[in-house]
């Protein structure tokens, strides 16, 4: 134990004290042999005989006494890190005031930054909830005309026959629509539908947690079957294994369910059940079966492909470019100029807009972490300097300058896994209520932002990082700490000085981080701002929604269903307080129902049908614009008159006619236009109605086709009802009973009721979502740099009463000491703003992606925070300022 603890205490080497081991133990053997009357030279032989190898035994003895050193350190290390940890909780118990807002100062940051590193997870980082993720592909029909568009069936199925490099391609209706299930007490749902093809399962990877999924066999038995989801299966039938190969009524039909599949599934769609469109080349061009060039000109399927191991994206869209060309000859009249666009399936999923929004929420909650840490690193050093004489005491007493480093940064640790901690807890907090703040849609289903090991070991790394950078301020502010009488009764001075400045350093850095997140708000608040009020074209001020979907095979023709739409309309409006009533297959502001459809004017030059302009179809009945107070600027509305069999006729919005009229007169034209069924109508333009915005933020108008009801009948639809007076939403419960009285077997889905207000709040959700986030939390970083300014302000006053003292005694006045402290204060805040104003006006073009209405550099904007900064800032300095004019210079004197 003595040479042990001269080794540790004096470093004494370790081959050396192995060499005079050895050379002690080799000496007393030798004596001992002597004394019994050897001959000293034999004596000596005989000892170094019966040890051997001595160069292998010093290298074991040496490794040894490494070993036993490197154990006596490390025991050594671990007592000394326990001791610190007890002595950083008792220093944390003895200042529970600074205990409690550096922790839940780090809490807001750490939790912020792990509540939104969770969804940069989801949408960046973590792969598709699927096998192998990164061989699927989505495949799009390329045009001319549009750039992503849906696939044919016929064109699918040939991709799938002939491809080298995909190992199996399907498709999916992208929209969900939805089917009235009907109960066994005669209660009915709704139900959310996708149609599906029969590989799309396979495709996914997805494996059936019951029963089966749809096989190619079930395209030619012509089964009415159905998958479902597994939350539905849960949550309506309680997991019962045996509802697999029963029949369930879906829109009054029969229909067997075949398997369950898990909730990964609803990444095509956020569906309960998916119906099966069967595909049959046998029966193409067959009597009574649809011809070629309509299945082939009918674009409808989102296709999704598994590509084999080991393809590449670009051989794959090489491989379906070549087939395309193939195709482009075969069948000119309906793939002339069509190719194939291949990308990568999350890319499609997540998007473009999401990512960006994650990349910048990431770089939000950033600042604010760095604005956190530097206000506990402002905490510590004020911490430290009160504890200047302390650490002069440990100096003195030989702790060195390293020992003293250790001690602070252990602390620095507690505290951060103190907040770490915490911030594990706001976290989670955040991400039990996020699902409700996202705007639906933001994400696809299956993908939603949790708590998970990912984001805990996020929180953990961060807060050990932050215990790090936090806790070298105060260990670099150690750096001058003397170990004499003198030096302990000029420490506190001395250290106060140095740390001041480095407070007013980190103080700076907050008002820039500050200023940048108050102006990113600012022009994304003015982005909401100027959505909400872009003019709709329409002038109703209160219209109620509601989405009617009546069984097709209830109401076969188109007679019966337009008469269906009249009987609703005539219940309805039996309610006095029903001023009008239409139908309309989209809403306005809403997702159109059809999207973009080829078409071309009558007596222009001829082009192929890839290169024709599109325009957004669109079906209303005679009251539309009535019910929407939307005016038709040129010719006339929709009338009873244009029935099925009257002269084809539409209405063009201000869009359509200046675009692709150029200056004739609108009225008597005639286009030719691709209807939703794949036939070429030629209709008559009949007026000109006042343009509608397509989305909020649209930067072109957007072209827009109006189809009379009568025309082209349709199933799936809204209905829209205009109140004389009062809240449209008052009328719910009349509509509801309308539409009751009419579908008396329940075979209606029914959605919904909103009002047109809501719609339109809807389509500004996202932009909405993303300026109250950003706003929320550049309130946060504001506020914290705010509670920076009053700390290093309180605390400049702390240490300068004597001085405030002195100056009141000789005879300056309140306004002069006021102005003394408010001029360090705006120093400050200036520079940091200035700093602040500079990076902004840098970094604003990197989110011109999010802003709309107005410009990257938009001087209100500039000038408003500013303004907010001003009038913070003064507020955290008033109150520091107002006690230093309130000096007594007798306490001060009495005091120091």
């Amino acid at each position: 134990m003595k040479r042990s603890l001269r080794s540790w205490l004096w470093r004494v080497d370790i081959t050396q004290e192995v060499d005079e081991e050895l050379a002690f133990h080799i000496e007393m053997r030798t004596r001992e042999l002597v004394d019994k009357g050897l001959d000293p030279r034999i004596a000596r032989e005989m000892v170094l005989a019966r040890i051997g190898d001595a160069t292998r035994l010093k290298r074991t003895c040496v490794d040894l006494g490494r070993k036993r050193d490197r154990e006596m350190r490390l025991t050594q290390w671990l007592e000394e890190l326990r001791d610190d940890v007890r002595f950083a909780v008792r220093q944390l118990k003895s200042t529970p005031g600074f205990t409690f807002v550096a922790a839940i100062t780090l809490a807001l940051g750490i939790g912020a930054n792990g509540a939104i590193f969770a969804l940069a997870d989801a949408t960046l980082l973590r792969p598709l909830p699927l096998p192998e993720p990164d061989r699927l592909a989505i495949a799009w029909e390329r045009s001319d005309a549009l750039e992503r568009g849906p696939v044919s069936p016929l064109n699918m199925l040939d991709w799938n026959d002939q491809s080298r490099t995909f190992e199996k391609m399907a498709g999916f209706v992208p929209g969900v629509g939805s089917m009235v299930m009907a109960g066994q007490n005669g209660a009915t749902e709704s139900v959310p539908r996708q149609w599906v093809t029969s590989g799309v399962f396979d495709v996914l990877g997805v494996k059936p947690i019951a029963g089966r999924t749809f096989l190619s066999s079930d395209d030619r038995e012509r089964i009415s079957a159905v998958v479902m989801s597994e939350g539905f299966w849960r949550n309506r039938f309680g997991a019962d294994p045996s509802l697999i190969g029963r029949q369930i009524r879906l829109d009054g039909t029969l229909y067997t369910v075949v398997g369950v599949v898990p909730q990964a599934t609803q990444m095509i769609g956020s569906a309960s059940v998916w119906a099966l469109v069967q595909l049959r080349r046998d029966i193409v061009g067959t009597p009574g079966g649809p011809s070629a060039e309509r299945l082939r000109g009918l674009r409808m399927f989102r296709v999704v492909g598994r590509m084999k191991p080991g393809v590449s994206l670009a051989s794959a869209g090489d491989d379906l470019t070549t087939i395309a060309a193939a195709l482009e000859r075969d069948f000119p009249s309906t793939n002339k100029g069509r190719t194939v666009l291949l990308e990568p399936l999350r890319d499609v999923l997540i998007g473009g807009d999401l990512r960006l929004t994650s990349l910048l929420f990431l770089g939000v909650v950033g600042f604010v972490l760095l604005i956190c840490c530097a206000n506990v690193a402002n905490l510590l050093l004020a911490r430290a300097a009160g504890r200047a004489r302390e650490l002069a005491i440990r100096s003195a007493l030989g702790a060195g300058r390293r020992r003293i480093v250790r001690q602070l940064l252990t602390e620095s640790l507690v505290l951060a896994v103190l907040g770490g901690t915490l911030g594990v807890g706001v976290g989670a907090a955040i991400l039990r209520v996020t699902p409700s703040m996202i705007p639906a849609g933001l994400l696809p289903t299956a993908v939603v932002p949790s708590f998970d090991i990912r984001v805990g070991v996020f929180c953990a790394v961060v807060a050990i990082a932050l215990g790090v950078i936090f806790g070298l301020a105060p260990a670099w502010h150690t750096r001058g700490v003397a170990s004499s009488a003198q030096a302990m009764a000029g420490a506190t001075r001395t250290t106060t000085v140095r740390g001041g400045r480095l407070r007013a350093v980190f103080v700076v850095g907050e008002v820039a981080a500050a200023v940048l997140l108050l102006v990113g708000a600012g022009l994304l608040l003015r982005t909401l701002l100027a959505v909400d009020n872009v003019p709709r074209g329409y002038r109703a001020d209160s219209a109620l929604t509601v989405f009617v979907d009546p069984l097709g095979g209830r109401y076969p023709t188109k007679e019966s269903l337009l008469q269906f739409f009249k009987s609703i309309e005539r219940e309805a409006s039996s309610d006095a307080n029903v001023r009008s009533i239409a139908w309309a297959s989209t809403l306005p502001l809403g997702e159109s129902t059809f999207g973009a459809t080829s078409f071309e004017v009558v007596g222009d030059t001829p082009v192929e049908e890839n290169r024709r302009p599109t325009t957004d179809y669109q079906i209303v009945s005679p009251t539309y614009f009535s019910t929407l107070d939307l005016p038709v600027v040129d010719g006339r509305a929709f009338t009873d008159a244009d029935a099925a069999d009257s002269t084809l006729v539409c209405i063009v919005n201000e869009a359509f006619a200046r675009r692709h009229l150029q200056g004739r007169p609108g009225t008597g034209q005639r286009i030719a236009v691709r209807a939703p069924s794949g036939q070429i109508q030629v209709r008559q333009i009949v007026g000109i109605a006042r343009q509608v915005k397509g989305r909020p933020d649209e930067i072109e108008d957007f072209v827009q086709l109006y189809v009379p009801l009568a025309q082209d009948p349709l199933d799936d639809i809204f209905m829209l009802v205009r109140p004389k007076s009062g809240p449209a939403s008052a009328l719910a419960s009349s509509v509801r009973a309308a539409i009751a009285s009419v579908d008396k077997e329940q075979l209606v889905t029914v959605g919904p009721l909103i009002t047109l207000d809501e719609v339109a709040s809807e389509a500004t959700a996202r932009q909405r979502f993303r300026a109250w986030l950003v706003m929320t939390f550049a309130g946060l970083a504001l506020m914290l740099a705010m509670v920076g300014v009053f700390g290093i302000i309180a605390y400049s006053v702390q240490q300068r009463m004597r001085e405030f003292g002195v100056r009141i005694a000789l005879g300056a006045s309140t306004r002069t000491v006021l102005g003394l402290v408010l001029r360090g204060a705006a120093r400050m805040v200036g520079i940091g703003a200035a700093i602040g104003l500079v990076a902004a006006a840098l970094l604003a073009q990197s989110i011109s992606a999010f802003l709309f209405g107005v410009q990257p550099l938009d001087p209100v904007t500039f000038v408003s925070v500013a303004g907010v900064l001003l009038l913070t800032a003064t507020a955290a300095a008033l109150v520091p300022a107002l006690r230093a004019a309130r000096v007594d210079p007798v306490e001060a004197f009495r005091n120091e």
